[in-house]
């Protein structure tokens, strides 16, 4: 008679850490815990609590298929369905980008304006939400606002509603889908405080440069413009500094690491506003913020 080996999570975890290993899965262990800690619906500190804890042959099956996903490069936040920014949890899916440390840069940026900006209640609009990561982290950091976030995905808008209902601030974002590129809808307000966006900025000859997890498995509509990774600057800079709706306070935009001097310079092109850059961890400008001057 054949013994099935029973597996502990400590031996499973040891394993599965090896052979991401192998699979040079970036951080492997944590990954392994992670997944395993998804299947078993227990954090890391539990795993290690319970590390001689024996599972069960479904608990290893469940295992093996995220194991497997994982080692294809599917990403490790679509895996779990959620992944945390500015301290506050967020649902994901493949229907939106995985929210990056990056893009903290720009909520404390935004959050900063605060002394700047007069308004008791200051008007935000955050024009491709995606997992709402943006709208919702100043909802709650910001009460005073009144904050608006658009998406051309309607997929995208039910995830960042989630996030909204999730973190409790559903009641002080209005969701709009829209596509930028299209005239300034009436739902939308005429007079911005500040207008914020983390923008497709990866130009497509880019793409083949990027890790499998983001090429093959983030939502494409979220990372390129299709053309230079310039096409959403210059949109928001007509938006801002040319006449019509809407009038705007500030522009506040995360940038490309790739070609910041680029878009720093099309701000400039006819254009007046106090221009701000603010650097990343890396020392590489990251977010844009304009104070636009109207004449």
């Amino acid at each position: 008679m054949v013994h099935k080996k029973t597996w502990k999570i400590v031996d499973i975890i040891n394993t599965t850490t090896r052979y991401f290993t192998e699979k040079k899965i970036e951080n492997p262990r944590l990954n392994a815990e992670m997944l395993l800690g998804k299947v078993l619906n227990m954090s890391r500190v539990d795993l290690y609590v319970a590390f001689d804890r024996p599972l069960s042959e479904q608990e290893i099956a469940r295992y093996r298929e995220l194991v497997r996903l994982r080692a294809n490069r599917h990403p490790l936040q679509y895996l779990l369905g959620e992944t945390e920014f500015m301290g506050l949890p967020f649902d994901v899916t493949p229907a939106v980008l995985i929210p990056r440390p990056e893009t903290e840069i720009l909520v404390q940026t935004v959050l900063d304006l605060k002394a700047e900006i007069k308004s008791e209640q200051p008007v935000l609009v955050d024009v491709g939400t995606g997992s709402g990561c943006v709208a919702v982290s100043v909802a709650r950091l910001w009460p005073q606002a009144r904050i608006y976030a658009t998406d051309i995905s309607r997929e995208a808008l039910a995830v960042a509603e989630k996030n909204a209902e999730r973190n409790r601030v559903a009641q002080r974002i209005a969701f709009c889908a829209h596509d930028v590129f299209q005239p300034w809808p009436q739902e939308l307000p005429d007079k911005v405080d500040v207008l914020i966006s983390n923008p497709p900025y990866i130009g497509k000859e880019e793409l083949s440069a990027l890790e499998p997890e983001v090429a093959q498995f983030e939502p494409r509509i979220a990372l390129t413009d299709e053309q230079d990774g310039l096409r959403f600057y210059r949109r928001f800079f007509q938006l801002a500094f040319e006449s019509g709706a809407p009038e705007c306070g500030y522009l506040a935009l995360e940038m490309s690491g790739a070609q910041p001097q680029k878009i720093v310079a099309l701000a400039k092109e006819g254009h007046t506003g106090d221009i701000r850059v603010i650097n990343d961890l890396n020392q590489i400008p990251r977010v844009l913020i304009i104070k636009v001057n109207h004449e």
